[in-house]
């Protein structure tokens, strides 16, 4: 279920936890495909997501918020992303953020038809993945269903969701590159 970013916002205003279960519904899985941007590891994204969310709610309940949610969240993805591969000692280019916006201008730009080709890559990236790895990641991404429900859907353990989702986002990654986040973005 979607919620709308005022009611929220309201609720954390008013210091109900519910606020942070919406924010997850709405923004968990666009959010960590979004870390993968700068992270190498779905375990790494999710840390950074559930982090932002922990620190969010301990920094700004029961303050007036100004601004849009999902811009503030975004951002602070980003910003926690490059500290953790700052702490890993991996460098870190202070243009990551031109390129990525670089690229999202240039699908902007794209027509129709330029679209519709990215998509059938996709989905034929998608097709050549392990079966398990293929349903999980439909399911998750296509379907927005949580790891949980996915989980229960194939009868596996929740961590085999995880290990399969983040085979299939690895394989994307190596076939697509930043193809992969833009697509997923449009979908």
């Amino acid at each position: 279920m979607q919620y709308t970013e005022k009611t929220i916002i309201e609720l954390l205003r008013l210091k109900d936890e519910r606020c942070v279960r919406m924010m997850f519904d709405n923004y968990y899985h666009a959010l960590c495909v979004y870390a993968l941007k700068y992270l190498p590891s779905i375990e790494d994204a999710e840390d950074v997501v559930q982090n932002v969310f922990i620190s969010f709610w301990e920094n700004k309940k029961g303050h007036e918020f100004e601004g849009f949610l999902h811009s503030y969240l975004f951002g602070a993805v980003a910003k926690a992303s490059l500290k953790v591969l700052e702490k890993k000692g991996r460098i870190v280019f202070d243009d990551v953020e031109e390129h990525v916006n670089l690229l999202l201008e240039d699908m902007a730009l794209a027509d129709e038809e330029e679209l519709d080709i990215l998509k059938e890559r996709l989905s034929l990236e998608v097709s050549r993945l392990p079966e398990k790895a293929r349903e999980v990641f439909n399911a998750i991404v296509l379907e927005n269903l949580s790891y949980k429900q996915a989980a229960e859907r194939y009868n596996i353990s929740l961590n085999t969701v995880k290990t399969h989702y983040s085979h299939a986002l690895k394989k994307l990654r190596e076939s697509l590159g930043d193809l992969l986040v833009i697509v997923l973005m449009l979908i």
